[in-house]
């Protein structure tokens, strides 16, 4: 969107800009929709002016913050090298592996032990010394960066309301395909949303990669600026944004197909019990939590998110 590219202030500028052009001769010749937004930013303006402000539809929030991640640096009189780790310890450990390996250039001297001890600190601690000059041209930095995302507001719905089966439809015709080119790999975009799909071959796998920050806030983005997202592989949901109450079945399932009938019994009574299923109030058969609709073949109840965090643990049988 258009609007993505601008700062907030920017935003609020030209929709008054609008405003002022609403009773001018330019006007008549827009389209019908675009000038009949003008005339609704005019009445909004007046509106404001006069103490009479009309409720918000849409909010702008801040750009996300990035993720941090812990950047590691080691340097010997051969080479310097820095690599970024996920979380501090990683980093830490990482680094203990490299002066284990170099333990031959301090072990046996001084106080320092002729081999490393377990303790990744204590191991660090030795090899470099108090000061970081135990070991000559040598030496490591541990720091926190943040990866970049890019800075810009976004603009999301205060009234969210998913599309209807006539919009989603036609969202879904509308959907766009973007063959691989030198630029990156092919992807589908539908309602803003960008889905890749490629096969990677520096890791050796078939990757999905799903990016959000450009999805249609008119229609599948909610005010807290997320979108609903369900991933499916084979029929299995491995991820579910969809309420709040959705976890990920996998394992659930997994322990339910190796299951004889006595022991699956057993296992969706347990799982109703911890939350993880919900029991249809007119049939009783187990659901996964991911889903509002009962599973059972001819009934379909459907059940809301609430009613489903407060479903009473029934006795259970088998999959009827």
């Amino acid at each position: 969107m258009l609007a993505e590219r601008f700062r907030p202030s920017d935003i609020e500028k030209l929709v008054r800009i609008a405003g002022a052009l609403a009773h001018s001769p330019a006007v008549a010749e827009l389209p019908l929709p675009y000038s009949e937004l003008a005339q609704r930013v005019h009445a909004e303006i007046v509106a404001e002016a006069g103490g009479r402000r009309s409720p918000a539809v849409s909010a702008i929030l801040a750009p996300r913050p990035g993720e941090q991640v812990w950047m590691l640096r080691i340097w010997t009189r051969h080479e310097d090298s820095t690599a970024p780790y996920a979380t501090e310890g990683a980093a830490l450990a990482e680094l203990a592996t490299h002066v284990r390996s170099n333990w031959a250039n301090v072990g046996g001297q001084g106080d320092v032990p002729d081999e490393p001890p377990a303790n990744d600190a204590e191991a660090i601690d030795l090899y470099y010394g108090t000061d970081g000059n135990a070991v000559p041209d040598q030496g490591f930095e541990l720091y926190s960066e943040e990866i970049g995302r890019p800075h810009r507001s976004r603009i999301v719905p205060l009234n969210f309301a998913f599309p209807d089966a006539v919009t989603a439809d036609g969202l879904n015709r509308g959907a766009v395909f973007y063959a691989a080119d030198d630029d990156g790999p092919s992807c589908i975009e539908v309602a803003g949303v960008l889905v890749f799909g490629y096969v990677d071959a520096e890791d050796g796998v078939v990757r999905v990669s799903v990016h959000l920050d450009s999805a249609d806030p008119e229609h599948v983005v909610r005010p807290d600026g997320t979108v609903p997202l369900r991933i499916v592989v084979e029929d299995t949901v491995v991820f579910d944004d969809s309420n709040h109450f959705a976890p990920n079945p996998t394992v659930l399932e997994q322990l339910l197909d190796a299951a004889d009938p006595v022991q699956g019994a057993m296992i969706r009574m347990a799982a109703v019990s911890a939350g993880l299923m919900w029991s249809c109030p007119d049939c009783q058969r187990p659901n996964p939590r991911a889903t509002e609709r009962c599973e059972r073949p001819g009934c379909g109840r459907r059940v809301k998110a609430a009613e489903i965090a407060t479903a009473p643990a029934l006795a259970l049988e088998g999959p009827r």
